[in-house]
């Protein structure tokens, strides 16, 4: 990593996070709710957005980044763990309602009624987990970086980037070359750069080059030294 940045642990794939999720509200406040192959697709959104939130939250936190937390702030760790079983609550009852319209037939006519409460649910959703975002972003980061060294942090987003799945390492880097800025790029390719295997950040630079504008992969390029 560059000497004298610190590293962010949330910041870059949260901005990815409210970037998808505004665009899964505006999905769910155009879609015709009595049409079934539209009602399909926004479940299967839905069930893909659940899944990411619940690795990211619910698997890489809590496997890599709070254990750093329990030992100097406990009480921050138990808070996080409480508003992760809320977000897994309120994702579970989003999914029922959702696979409960998607059984009725597709002329019912209260589909559209259930279909705005999905819709207003959902955005209830979205305001709670920026809430969330916010207080690891405001709160937790600096803790991490007053409490714990630079080796320790940049072990535990190692661990991250080692513990996914290809498919899930694109899906997360998809959503924040969506969203951060090429400064933030920049960095986080740096260090993805010296902490994974060479064929894996060539699969992930290709993808960067195969997204980006021109103007915006040049200058990665050309601060990673990439082909």
């Amino acid at each position: 990593m560059p000497t004298g940045l610190r590293l962010e642990i949330y910041t870059t794939i949260h901005k990815g996070w409210r970037n998808r999720l505004f665009q899964m509200s505006t999905k769910a406040g155009r879609t015709d709710y009595t049409d079934q192959v539209s009602l399909e697709s926004l479940y299967s959104g839905l069930q893909s957005i659940a899944a990411g939130i619940r690795l990211h939250h619910h698997g890489m936190e809590a496997l890599f980044i709070h254990p750093l937390l329990s030992a100097r702030m406990p009480a921050a760790v138990e808070r996080l763990d409480k508003q992760h079983q809320h977000v897994d609550h309120l994702l579970d009852n989003l999914l029922l309602h959702v696979d409960a319209m998607r059984k009725q037939a597709a002329g019912f006519e209260k589909r559209r009624e259930l279909g705005l409460e999905f819709y207003l649910a959902f955005n209830r959703f979205i305001s709670f987990f920026l809430i969330h975002i916010d207080q690891e972003e405001e709160q937790i980061q600096p803790a991490l970086w007053n409490l714990c060294t630079a080796e320790e942090l940049e072990t535990a987003w190692q661990a991250i980037l080692n513990n996914q799945t290809p498919q899930e390492a694109m899906e997360n880097l998809g959503m924040i070359l969506s969203s951060a800025d090429v400064d933030e790029l920049g960095n986080l390719l740096a260090f993805a750069k010296a902490s994974l295997p060479a064929e894996r950040f060539d699969v992930g630079s290709k993808y960067a080059q195969s997204v980006l504008d021109d103007h915006d992969w040049s200058t990665l390029r050309d601060r990673l030294g990439a082909k």
